[in-house]
């Protein structure tokens, strides 16, 4: 994952500090930090019911947070793990 995602996942999570009805912590904040370990939640994140939320309360981070998973969309996917341990 390039530096430009990273610093957007960083970004985003602190702004859903700003949204009223969703947890910073719980669903679509809890997958934003799962991005950083290589899980994707792209499509999870796409469908949650806290982007509802967010898209009504702002929509900017909304798009935002679209974005993140546009960019998720273009990184290899692998049937196993492949991380060195």
């Amino acid at each position: 994952m390039g530096i430009d995602t990273l610093k957007k996942i960083g970004e985003v999570t602190m702004e859903l500090f700003l949204v009223d009805g969703i947890s910073p912590f719980g669903g679509v904040g809890n997958m934003l930090y799962g991005l950083y370990d290589g899980f994707d939640y792209a499509d999870e994140i796409r469908l949650s019911e806290d982007m509802k939320v967010i898209k009504r309360e702002k929509l900017d981070l909304y798009e935002k947070i679209l974005n993140i998973c546009k960019d998720i969309d273009t990184y290899p996917k692998y049937e196993y793990d492949v991380t060195e341990h």
